[in-house]
């Protein structure tokens, strides 16, 4: 129990969770009554604005909870004031660092075709030849499967302007140039 921090004194506030729960939000609190250096009375405030009062709430982390559970279910455990804000932090940096790893294992893992991204056929070279022409107009997708017909859809003509955004500014290569007449 040495690890345990020290309980507020009276009128100090702290945090406590229903139920000891800790992968709730918790709920503010006020010590009204100090017992020993580990168990308060305490009064509640929920978001709704009602007050209550809990007897004989211990820490979050007293060895109580393992050996008596049925104590923390009844009448919840406090915490001091900025460890639930420090969990919440400590837990957006895992899952920030676990999304970097799986970003750098995911670029490791990918392999790009260049000759198919610089390459399109000639129906691909006939929408990016109407989009250019088209410029950045609202509905071009669907604008430009009108024009080409054959069962176009706007669903190809967006995949293929996503798959040759290089393509739709600047000067054509001089390869692509007789394509998709």
């Amino acid at each position: 129990m040495n690890n345990l921090p020290k309980a507020p004194c009276v009128g100090e506030n702290l945090v406590w969770y229903p139920h000891g729960d800790t992968n709730q939000s918790p709920f503010a609190a006020t010590v009204v009554q100090r017992f020993s250096d580990q168990s308060v009375t305490i009064c509640t405030l929920s978001p709704t604005g009602k007050r209550d009062v809990w007897l004989n709430v211990k820490h979050v982390n007293h060895p109580d909870h393992e050996t008596a559970p049925e104590g923390v279910r009844r009448w919840g455990a406090w915490d001091l004031i900025g460890q639930y804000e420090e969990k919440i932090s400590i837990e957006e940096h895992d899952r920030e660092v676990k999304r970097e790893l799986a970003r750098v294992e995911a670029e490791k893992s990918m392999s790009i075709d260049t000759d198919v991204i610089s390459d399109p056929d000639e129906d691909e070279m006939r929408i990016i030849k109407f989009s250019r022409e088209m410029g950045d107009v609202p509905g071009r997708a669907q604008l430009v499967a009108g024009k080409i017909g054959a069962e176009m859809t706007h669903q190809r003509v967006n995949a293929v302007l996503r798959r040759f955004p290089h393509l739709l500014n600047g000067e054509l290569p001089e390869e692509l140039l007789g394509a998709g007449k």
